[in-house]
């Protein structure tokens, strides 16, 4: 078998203008390598799942389309394309040959690169060549997902931006010492006029455990977010599961979460976004004092607001504190992650950040060397989920008690 990067604009079109309007029912996530998966809840937008990388590649516009078919069409010889039954033949053909090409769109090299659809259900082709043969294979052989679980599912790129507000990038960093880390950072700038900032709890009131906890993305679903990123710290011990000390607002129901917390000088700093987007940074909780304090003192009304420990980085300078971290803190090498705000044109930019394989000494380094000018830690490790753009770039890790998002 050869490959073979050719194939009709027409053929494309007529493929994907029929993926378009097809909306099966909602099915659950399995071994789904080759299958055209159609978003239920996003009016049947449809993906590929490469079976070379089980990656999705998204097939919504005819020229995206011709791209995945260029870059993705396998080039096949006549002598094995016939060895594949088709799904008209009562047959089985070459089943060895069938299972290799699985999901696979092969190109009949030698006949002007007509497109066959490999079904890895059957293991029979399917003519992609005419319109009602496009529509027919779609309606039945398209997989309806709902938004959750497509989440789950990588797509093909490593960087990509919703609009010009925001954008995610996977990069490396070099410090000073020359450790070298990977970092996934969402980059969100606050001018953005259409912008909210949510933070948000699984727990209405507060809680000292067992304590309710959810998925990254069902905060996300729940608030319409387009990232999100998880929250504080937590106790998983069963006496105290989901149990966090830290401050928290809830958007939602405009209250805050352990708000007697705040009161004490080892709650450590707050985060906070009034109604307008602008950035409030209180490097110790009693100078926010509270929720009515806050609001009469700035004349704006609270958006979102949260705490944690330990402090990264305050007005650009590097402020851990060595007693205020434990020994996994300090040496052990693992995903940690942070929310951090850059001042700049405007109200400036935040960034949510997920360091991979460092400590939190390390975190605090990689957000000095970003230059940005306010920084805090968040829970990582097992907790770790960054939500951007319908996927997780990290997760979904366990579930978390709060959460930060971003909607628009």
């Amino acid at each position: 078998m050869i490959k073979n990067f050719s194939l009709s604009l027409f053929l494309i079109v007529i493929i994907f203008l029929s993926i378009g309007k097809i909306m099966p029912v909602q099915a659950s996530v399995g071994n789904l390598s080759g299958r055209i998966l159609l978003d239920v809840e996003r009016n049947g937008e449809a993906w590929y799942i490469y079976p070379k990388d089980n990656k999705r590649y998204y097939l919504g516009r005819p020229s995206d389309a011709f791209a995945v078919m260029r870059e993705l069409g396998l080039g096949i010889l006549e002598l094995d394309f016939q060895k594949i039954a088709s799904a008209e033949m009562a047959v089985d053909g070459d089943l060895e040959l069938a299972k290799k090409l699985s999901g696979r769109i092969v190109l009949q090299v030698e006949r002007n690169g007509e497109a066959w659809y490999i079904n890895p259900l059957t293991l029979k082709k399917h003519y992609l060549g005419r319109p009602d043969d496009a529509f027919k294979i779609m309606r039945e052989l398209g997989l309806g997902i709902n938004k959750k679980n497509l989440a789950t599912i990588h797509k093909n790129t490593l960087n990509e931006s919703i609009n010009m507000y925001s954008s995610y990038r996977y990069r490396s960093l070099v410090l000073v010492d020359g450790k070298n880390f990977s970092l996934d950072v969402i980059e969100i700038n606050l001018n953005n006029p259409n912008l909210k900032i949510i933070t948000d709890t699984a727990n209405s009131e507060d809680c000292l455990g067992p304590c309710p906890a959810k998925p990254l993305i069902d905060y996300v679903v729940e608030n319409d977010a387009f990232a999100g990123i998880n929250g504080t710290y937590f106790n998983p011990s069963a006496s105290k599961l989901n149990y966090y000390f830290f401050p928290v607002y809830n958007s939602r129901l405009k209250k805050f979460i352990n708000t007697d917390q705040l009161k004490y000088p080892t709650t450590g700093p707050i985060m906070a976004f009034d109604e307008n987007n602008k950035f409030y940074y209180f490097k110790d909780s009693r100078d926010f004092v509270g929720l009515d304090q806050f609001e009469s003192k700035y004349g704006v009304k609270l958006q979102s607001a949260i705490g944690n420990k330990p402090r990264l980085v305050e007005e650009g300078k590097s402020l851990l504190i060595d007693w205020e971290l434990d020994n996994g803190q300090t040496n052990t090498k693992a995903l940690r992650t942070a929310i951090a705000y850059k001042a700049g044109s405007g109200k400036g930019k935040i960034y949510l950040v997920v360091a991979r394989s460092a400590t939190v000494v390390d975190l605090a380094e990689i957000l000095k060397v970003m230059e940005v000018d306010y920084a805090i830690n968040l829970d990582g490790g097992n907790s770790t989920a960054l939500y951007y753009n319908d996927e997780y770039m990290i997760g979904p890790g366990r579930n978390v008690p709060n959460a930060i998002l971003f909607a628009q």
